[in-house]
């Protein structure tokens, strides 16, 4: 498969451009003062001038690859083209051994005094990455009042010979469907009926527990789009559907035309989302596109091999893949240095290679986690400090972490009483009962960036782990030049600076991003963190569909999952092999497996051993830089479902696992699995985990024929791993 790009800009009567990645082939003209997308191919194609030469698009169709308004007024049309450079690609984003290509197009907008640059980044695969360049040329402030950076015509068809029934639209969505704590995941395809169908990702002030992307699908064609936002802040997309019909004046017979536009862009709360001062440059969060024209299965490894070595930062050489355990199973707001040391001593005896305090270890009296985050110093019940925990762990050979939620300060902190200004204000009023601390105060963002510095010195950190435990809805706001500003765009350039930052100072350490589980899962917060925490939700079985769904975008390396005694109702999370098994299909964490090396019981440490021995021989090999299928994609988080069933393979198809979750008491208890990441000429030994037996399997037989796997009882699974067996 071609991984090679190229970009060509035409500078005739109607200039444009066509980039050329891997199999994709995208193609943008500039007519009448817009810059709008001709086409979209999956196969390469670049077609003729006689197809295109009579296109048109007009004013009602929203046909702008981005969209820009500025106090108030969108400026559709009126731009004019100054020039198209392909230049060195001056993104953060890497291109390790890729045929990375960079294009330029420069607009100016008279009427405004606004000019564009629109940055497109190519590398040989089947995304393009986009982002503008705005600036304000004028001798006055201008607010941006909306933005996208990427938007335009994805399909525009002839469809009655394709549906079942002709007037039906033949598009529909995949998308995260709720927006709340606990419900990461939740992404299922749904029918585009003719018009408009905007998603505004809930303006939690953050990216929020769904995620600002979506799938659209052509079921005419076949063809995806996937989409996304790399952004953590608020967020709004919208898919515009048009049907219609005419005569075909050859064929005298009736033809129903199908359209598809898409919009991906920023959304807020106030008239404003920036205030550009005169002569300022702002740069736009990027859109990831990919246009595909393959099976769900080949478009999720496509995600995730982009993001592993576009969207996410270096590799920490050594440090990719931990077994972590957090002190919050037994100690919550109960900290002192005993039971940490102990605590220390049970995570050791299972293997663990990162240890890490949690929330409750800093403030004042008394230990209430919530109330005492800004004040980031050990409280009187560690009176010896962090120092001794940190030196056990390391002793024992692990790394060590620390969490500390930066962004916020408690109401028992000192630093609100010292620094009431520093508060996040809405209309002058505190926002988030007065929590969020104010990034976009640079005495803050500076304050903030040094107090990570010196814990990441003062306890030797391995690992930082960020958390962001409230919402910024309504945003916090502030009037600028006599616009009411919202903050939050201000607000993650401040903070993604930040990370950049500190990322280039400590290369060595891994940076965690927590925010309430996975409230901030979107690609532009990944891009300055090693991994991610999945969900703080634990039951089955919508824990197993978290997983299932966001590994749709995410690989499953890079997304954390809990096991232990931090939530009630263990009960509830599936019998023992499950539980553990969910969890090593990802990044483990532990977070109370034992009160001490006493109390452990032999049942649970023998079941612990197993499944970790597991993970460090089989599983986490097959899944580093692995390929994923999801044998049952798509699952509603409010709708039963029997099974869930994910299988891992490596590349060259000599190793893979599956596991088959029995999420449910209702449908079949029989499932028939194909696995797909082997190869058909060799010859593999399979093993079924509950029962430990072994049979040899040619991979023909394994992937024409299958396995037919039997759980009667809800919550429970099997976990089959697959070896090629060396003739």
């Amino acid at each position: 498969m071609s991984t090679k790009s190229d970009i060509c800009f035409r500078t005739d009567g109607n200039p444009g451009a066509r980039y050329l990645s891997g199999r994709v082939t995208f193609d943008e003209q500039f007519r009448g003062g817009r810059l709008c997308a001709r086409y979209w191919s999956p196969s390469g194609q670049v077609w003729p001038e006689m197809h295109l030469a009579s296109q048109r698009y007009r004013p009602d169709q929203p046909a702008d690859t981005f969209l820009l308004a500025v106090n108030g007024q969108h400026l559709e049309g009126g731009y004019e083209w100054l020039g198209a450079d392909v230049t060195r690609d001056p993104s953060s984003y890497r291109g390790e051994g890729r045929d990375v290509r960079h294009g330029a197009i420069k607009l100016m907008h008279r009427a405004s005094g606004i000019s564009v640059i629109v940055h497109t980044r190519i590398d040989g695969s089947s995304f393009l990455v986009r982002w503008l360049e705005i600036t304000n040329t004028t001798n006055r402030a201008a607010g941006i009042s909306a933005v996208a950076p990427f938007s335009g015509a994805l399909w525009s068809h002839r469809v009655g010979e394709h549906m079942a029934l002709p007037d039906e639209a033949p598009f529909d969505v995949a998308y995260a469907h709720q927006f709340n704590w606990g419900q990461e995941g939740d992404f299922w395809f749904e029918p585009l009926p003719n018009g408009v169908r905007t998603v505004d990702g809930g303006k939690l002030g953050r990216s929020g527990w769904g995620r600002p992307a979506f799938w659209a699908r052509d079921r005419a064609n076949g063809q995806t789009v996937v989409c996304e936002l790399a952004w953590g802040g608020n967020y709004a997309f919208s898919l515009d559907c048009r049907i219609s019909a005419g005569i075909n004046p050859q064929m005298h017979e009736t033809v129903r035309q199908a359209e598809l536009y898409f919009s991906m862009g920023l959304s807020g709360h106030d008239p404003v989302l920036r205030v550009l001062e005169p002569g300022e440059t702002v740069t736009t969060p990027a859109v990831h596109l990919g246009f595909f024209q393959s099976d769900p299965d080949a478009i999720v490894q496509a995600t995730h091999e982009h993001v592993r070595h576009v969207v996410m930062p270096a590799r920490v050489p050594g440090r990719y893949v931990e077994i972590e355990a957090n002190h919050r199973g037994y100690l919550c707001d109960r900290e002192n240095e005993p039971d940490l040391k102990r605590d220390v001593e049970v995570a050791k005896s299972i293997g663990t290679e990162l240890y890490v305090i949690d929330a409750g270890w800093y403030g004042n009296d008394p230990n209430v986690w919530w109330k005492n985050v800004g004040d980031w110093r050990a409280g009187s019940w560690l009176p010896n400090g962090l120092e001794p925990v940190a030196d056990h762990a390391h002793a024992y050979g692990m790394k060590f972490g620390l969490w500390v939620e930066i962004e916020a300060v408690g109401e028992a902190s000192d630093l609100r009483k010292r620094h009431p200004d520093w508060l996040l204000t809405r209309d002058g009023q505190p926002i988030a009962n007065g929590r969020a601390l104010d990034l976009t105060n640079s005495a803050v963002a500076a304050w903030e960036e040094s107090e990570i510095d010196r814990v990441i010195q003062q306890y030797k950190l391995d690992m930082y782990r960020i958390d962001h435990n409230h919402t910024l809805t309504p945003s916090g706001n502030r009037i600028v030049d006599g616009m009411t500003e919202d903050l939050t765009w201000r607000y993650y350039d401040a903070l993604y600076g930040m990370f950049e930052r500190l990322h280039a100072k400590y290369p060595d350490v891994v940076f965690q991003d927590c925010a309430g589980g996975g409230g901030r899962l979107d690609w532009g917060t990944l891009h300055r963190f090693n991994n991610a925490e999945l969900s703080d939700w634990m039951r089955m079985p919508r824990g197993l569909k978290i997983l299932n769904g966001v590994t749709m975008s995410l690989p499953p390396e890079v997304l954390l999952r809990t096991f232990g005694t931090e939530v009630p109702e263990i009960d509830l999370e599936g019998d023992l092999d499950t539980q553990l098994r969910l969890v090593c299909l990802c990044r483990p964490i532990f977070r109370g497996i034992a009160p001490s090396l006493e109390e452990f019981s032999p049942f649970l440490r023998e079941r612990i051993d197993h499944h970790l021995g597991l993970y460090r021989d089989v599983i986490r090999p097959i899944m580093i830089d692995g390929r994923v299928f999801h044998h049952t994609p798509f699952l509603k988080h409010t709708e039963l479902s029997p099974w869930c069933v994910l299988e891992y393979a490596t590349v060259d198809q000599t190793r893979a696992v599956v596991g088959l979750f029995r999420t449910g008491g209702n449908g079949e208890p029989l499932f028939h699995v194909t696995p797909r990441g082997l190869n058909m000429a060799f010859r593999y030994d399979v093993t079924f985990d509950n029962t430990g037996q072994t049979v040899r399997i040619t991979g023909a037989d394994l992937m024409l024929r299958g396995l037919d796997i039997r759980r009667e009882q809800p919550q429970s699974s099997e976990l089959i791993t697959i070896r090629r067996v060396d003739e």
